[in-house]
């Protein structure tokens, strides 16, 4: 992660590989975070960076629609794909409450 935060700092793209996990920092990009199903990965926008409990949040919430997503590749009804998110999202706010006590 040090090079996606040096990345920020200096308002460049950085693209990192964790194992089989493709992450990639875009600072144009108008979002917290976005799924990349076909790199295993995904990539981080200027809006994780509002604060820390922002980037944990988003790492959270990709790293479960990597894991659990049963529509990886689309094809999926609008619900389905909203439910998903829905589930990533309240997933990693919970877990953020339960490892940093919010």
């Amino acid at each position: 992660m040090a090079t996606i935060r040096a990345a920020q700092a200096a308002g460049t793209s950085a693209l990192v590989k964790f194992g089989e996990r493709t992450i990639q920092f875009e600072p144009r990009a108008p979002f917290s975070g976005m799924t990349n199903f076909v790199e295993k990965g995904f990539v981080i926008g200027r809006e994780a960076f509002a604060s820390g409990a922002e980037l944990t949040k988003t790492v959270r919430h990709e790293l479960y629609r990597l894991s659990f997503s049963a529509h990886p590749l689309g094809g999926a009804p609008n619900e389905a794909v909203r439910a998903e998110t829905e589930a990533a999202f309240n997933l990693a706010n919970r877990a953020f409450n339960v490892f940093f006590g919010n």
